[in-house]
């Protein structure tokens, strides 16, 4: 299954990851999408649901072992997400 051309996973949502990846705080992360720190929070919690992740590092680590990130860029920006 491909998340990204299944639809699973959006622009916004890989965004939040690359972001995650590079070690940003909810509160960071909220100013730079411009959303309240809530709204990461809440985000962040439903994809550890959605992708079956205990936390944080497991979920940026699901993100590289299925190449949604490039294992090949650091640090890892919205144009070395595949997809």
């Amino acid at each position: 299954m491909d998340l990204v051309s299944d639809g699973l996973i959006n622009d916004r949502d890989r965004w939040l990851i690359v972001m995650l990846a590079r070690g940003y705080t909810t509160t960071r992360i909220a100013r730079e999408m411009h959303l309240s720190r809530y709204t990461v929070a809440e985000r962040i919690s439903k994809l550890l649901v959605q992708y079956a992740c205990s936390n944080r590092s497991q979920l940026v680590a699901y993100f590289y072992a299925h190449r949604l990130l490039n294992v090949g860029i650091w640090p890892p920006s919205v144009s070395g997400v595949v997809g």
